[in-house]
């Protein structure tokens, strides 16, 4: 076996590089829920996370947004209009949803 072989059988540690990011949304989900009653408007969130001064990619988001509904901690309410002019979907049809306790 070559040093590089043997190498690739060495245990590495997965750090995932986007972490803190996910948990910045998570926190501004949580927030907008508490807020509000449960209720969570995409709006409010990106409007939150702007105002912490979170620089956070939007396919992270979508990706926190799509793991809590998996789990069963955002269930689908209804929609409202995007006020999201940065990411060409403004005016489009978004989801809203209730925060659901564990």
């Amino acid at each position: 076996m070559t040093d590089t072989q043997l190498a690739l059988l060495l245990p590495f540690d997965q750090v995932d590089p986007d972490a803190a990011a996910r948990a910045t949304v998570r926190d501004a989900i949580e927030t907008t829920a508490a807020l509000n009653g449960g209720h969570v408007s995409s709006n409010a969130v990106r409007a939150r996370l702007r105002t912490t001064g979170a620089d956070v990619p939007s396919h992270i988001v979508g990706q926190v947004y799509s793991t809590l509904r998996r789990e069963g901690r955002l269930v689908e309410t209804g929609t409202e209009r995007s006020t999201d002019s940065a990411s060409g979907n403004a005016g489009r049809h978004i989801p809203t949803y209730l925060w659901v306790q564990s």
